[in-house]
């Protein structure tokens, strides 16, 4: 399945958070809590509650940071 070129930073957001958050969640977990037998379900726990402001928060960033990163790089 193909996505419409004017969804590209959307989709990248969509898997740059996903693998971000999940990443950051599973190494504060862990610092957290150790690894208990429930580490998984904390840890997807987490990363679900994370991911849905981190997500969002990217797409409405996104073009910010983008424009602030032209000015002091160009």
């Amino acid at each position: 399945m193909k996505v419409p070129r004017k969804y590209f930073a959307v989709v990248f957001a969509f898997f740059l958070t996903l693998v971000m958050v999940l990443i950051v969640t599973g190494v504060t977990t862990a610092l957290n809590v150790g690894f208990p037998p429930e580490f998984m379900s904390r840890w997807l726990r987490a990363w679900l509650i994370a991911w849905i402001i981190a997500f969002p928060a990217a797409v409405v960033v996104a073009p910010w940071a983008r424009r602030l990163a032209e000015r002091l790089t160009g």
